[in-house]
């Protein structure tokens, strides 16, 4: 199908996705994490030009649809994602007596996970920086973290690889976005406490950080060969299929073949970090 052909589709689709949301367009874009411009261009009937693989990820992931719909590639007439049966969305139950992630851990006991958080990871995360607003499910006392986690992980023969962007890293030493209103000490503390934990548990932790500004992922864990889950906050698109699970972890393997940070340098990168004010 001809580039010509496939843009009016994808605009109608983007439309159609607009209406459901009852948002704004400005309030869309942001929502999927576009600019208002590039928003406005995708919306112009004269524009003939397709998003680039980031965006259609982005506009995927926070609508809960296929990139293949988005395109025409299939027609579902409400736009909603048509799961396989190794496929499913399950629900955060923030009242849950642990999160689904313990259980899923579990079972991969001698396997590697493949890790690329929303936010800081939890295996990272000093308890006292969860953001109960957009993680409500992590701020329950049940829900394990740092070194807790990492020793849970370590004695079932686990290897555990993440993959975030540096500017996360710099958004939480300078206190911007999420970190607003976060005194400079705990910020220290935490980025201290990053640097301790990756030094202790390398080479079963090794961590890696990529350019956010070059490239782009959706919070995602691979877990072993079994199991892949993207969060889409709130809920989890879970796949079991060998040939899905496969190809999110080529997607991990991708990312980490893009990191211009690499394990052995990752803890320094935090102790080095500077701490803006606050």
């Amino acid at each position: 199908m001809d580039k010509r052909d496939i843009a009016p589709v994808f605009r109608e689709r983007l439309q159609q996705l607009l209406q459901q949301s009852g948002l704004n367009p400005s309030e869309f874009a942001r929502q999927c994490q576009l600019d208002r411009s590039a928003m406005s261009q995708f919306l112009d009937p004269g524009n003939l030009r397709l998003p680039r693989a980031e965006a259609l990820m982005r506009i995927a992931s926070a609508q809960g649809v296929s990139i293949d719909w988005l395109l025409g590639a299939v027609g579902a007439k409400d736009g909603s994602q048509q799961i396989a049966s190794s496929s499913a969305i399950e629900l955060v139950d923030d009242s849950a007596q642990r999160s689904p992630l313990t259980q899923w851990r579990e079972e991969i006991s001698g396997g590697k996970t493949r890790y690329i958080p929303a936010y800081l990871p939890d295996m990272l995360s000093l308890p006292e920086l969860v953001n109960q607003e957009l993680e409500p499910h992590r701020a329950s006392s049940r829900y394990s973290f740092g070194e807790e986690l990492l020793h849970d992980v370590k004695k079932r023969g686990n290897d555990l690889e993440i993959c975030l962007p540096v500017q996360a890293l710099q958004e939480l030493a300078q206190g911007y976005g999420i970190w607003a209103g976060i005194p400079k000490h705990l910020r220290a503390k935490q980025l201290d406490y990053m640097a301790d934990l990756i030094d202790s548990h390398y080479p079963t932790l090794r961590v890696y950080f990529y350019d956010r500004l070059k490239h782009y992922s959706a919070p995602l864990t691979v877990f072993g060969n079994q199991r892949a889950v993207v969060y889409l906050g709130g809920s989890y698109l879970v796949v079991t299929g060998s040939e899905q699970v496969s190809g999110l972890s080529k997607h991990f393997d991708h990312m980490v073949r893009i990191s211009h940070l690499l394990p052995h340098q990752t803890a320094q990168i935090c102790r080095d970090m500077e701490v803006g004010p606050g």
